[in-house]
């Protein structure tokens, strides 16, 4: 075939040439033939979009739904491709290749063809689901896997320029795995499962709530405080998954988590019995509602077209939600409050963190929301019975100044000096004057140390061999353990031995170089 834009350079340059020479003063313009290709015409139409048209007036086509001749046309035209770019916009509701004008349908499949060859261009909107209708009815890609990376593919591209078609193409996705049975790996990402599992967390420990409360009428025990951090923190965690007030981001729970954490519990398990006694809905149910079959439109506002019965089937996505088909029609066995953040939970989450930061005179109070009485009375019980438990369990804190021991020791002397009786002080005197004693082959300069410490042999050893690291193997170790820590009592102020996990005697850390300097 002729290289048609050759052809038209060649008679456009031939044209210029009569007009005369190309620096004749006498002549400036000259008029030039304008000349395109017959496809660039606003009157031309392709041959195949000229069928796909007439496809409609078919007299079987008068039977056809929009969807199936949607998907009839969709089929003459998968392989077509053309080049007359559309500067227009185009909207529609339903858009399909019928609501399209001439211009318009031969700017969507110039677009098309740049799509499938990697080239995603902003377009207008409606293009774009035309593109994805097509690829739900397989046209473009094979049905299965291959056509849910392209729809997969096209939209992670196409959000991008445009991010409105998640709220569309999220649970298209979703319905295109189970509809072609895919692996459910492949729809989890893009499903609402995360919501499903924080709600059913919450369903649980409603559950033991109120499996643990005493029969009508009965008196319930306080709450336990401190305990179950482990299970508290998990609730916490589904209750900011699922709220519009997201607590775990607060100051407050960055500087008093614990606080928080028994707090929420303690609110959120009188709640439970609040509403299982007041209320016609349990406390879940009515933030949630109920895990139930409900009818399942299979690419809800999409232009899908099934061609026949789906055979009965069940497929499970998750540990939250079921599909079911019979005879043709779908259930989903669910939550079906759509995944979204319930704002009910959020005011009663805010509520404990603004009467929390008051009752513990935090610095950044949150302003009043005008939350119901019965709910911040509720809360306030709750935060008065943490906070009395709470000081009750204060720990007791010790502080030893070491740097006072030796002004303890000085008074010590001092005060011994004065109980000394007349005769033990000419005793002392009349000792020093008898001269040294001359000392036993058994006795060394060490065991006069000793001496002074009132340590026995057997003491000495088990601490020469603790200060060296070695285990003790001495015999009634308790017994030589009590002994030392009465004689060194005075030295340090405190007991010196401990024993370990084993029940082995050890020294303890803190003290550890005041026995080594005084042995």
């Amino acid at each position: 075939m002729a290289d048609i834009d050759r052809i038209i350079e060649q008679i456009v340059a031939a044209s210029r040439a009569k007009a005369g020479r190309a620096f004749a003063s006498s002549k400036v313009y000259g008029s030039e033939p304008i000349l395109m290709r017959g496809s660039q015409l606003a009157s031309y139409l392709p041959e195949p979009i000229r069928q796909m048209r007439a496809l409609a007036h078919r007299p079987e086509a008068r039977s056809w739904t929009d969807a199936r001749l949607f998907v009839e046309q969709g089929r003459l035209m998968a392989g077509y491709e053309d080049d007359c770019p559309y500067a227009g916009t185009f909207q529609s509701y339903f858009p399909t290749y019928d609501v399209m004008d001439n211009h318009q349908l031969r700017g969507y499949f110039t677009w098309r063809a740049k799509v499938r060859r990697g080239e995603v261009e902003k377009t207008s909107t409606s293009f774009a689901y035309v593109y994805l209708y097509e690829l739900i009815n397989g046209i473009g890609a094979e049905a299965g896997e291959p056509a849910f990376r392209a729809i997969e593919t096209f939209w992670q591209a196409y959000r991008e320029l445009d991010p409105t078609l998640d709220r569309y193409v999220r649970p298209w996705l979703v319905d295109y795995a189970v509809y072609h049975d895919l692996d459910p790996a492949l729809a989890l990402p893009f499903a609402d499962v995360e919501h499903d599992r924080a709600v059913g967390v919450l369903a649980c420990a409603q559950q033991t709530v109120l499996a643990q409360s005493p029969a009508r009428g009965g008196r319930r025990a306080p709450h336990a405080f401190g305990a179950e951090q482990e299970s508290n923190e998990g609730l916490l965690s589904a209750l900011d998954a699922v709220s519009t007030h997201r607590l775990r981001e607060s100051r407050l729970y960055r500087d008093e988590p614990d606080a928080v954490r028994d707090v929420v519990r303690a609110v959120f398990d009188r709640l439970v019995r609040y509403y299982h006694g007041s209320r016609s809905q349990d406390l879940v149910e009515n933030l949630f509602g109920a895990r139930r079959p409900m009818p399942h439109l299979m690419f809800a506002s999409a232009v899908f077209y099934p061609g026949g019965k789906h055979a009965d089937c069940v497929y499970h996505l998750g540990e939250t939600r079921t599909y079911e088909c019979r005879g043709g029609i779908w259930t989903c066995t669910a939550l079906h409050d759509g995944g979204g953040r319930s704002a009910k939970l959020g005011q009663v989450l805010r509520a404990v963190d603004r009467q929390l930061r008051t009752a513990l005179d935090y610095p950044h109070p949150l302003k009043e929301r005008g939350d119901p009485k019965y709910l911040t009375q509720l809360i306030d019980r709750e935060i008065r019975d943490y906070l009395t438990w709470r000081e009750a369990h204060a720990p007791v804190r010790v502080e030893i100044d070491l740097s006072k021991l030796a002004g303890i020791r000085s008074a010590a002397a001092v005060t011994r000096e004065a109980l000394l009786v007349d005769e033990e002080r000419e005793e002392e005197p009349a000792a020093a004057a008898a001269g040294p004693a001359v000392p036993e082959p058994a006795m060394s300069a060490q065991a006069e140390k000793n001496d002074d410490l009132g340590l026995t042999a057997e003491e000495r050893e088990l601490l020469d061999d603790l200060l060296a690291g070695r285990s003790a193997q001495a015999a009634q170790a308790d017994l030589l353990v009590d002994a030392i820590n009465e004689k060194l009592f005075d030295l340090v102020g405190d007991t010196v031995l401990e024993f370990d996990e084993t029940g082995s005697p050890a020294l303890v850390e803190d003290y550890v170089d005041d026995v080594r300097a005084a042995l």
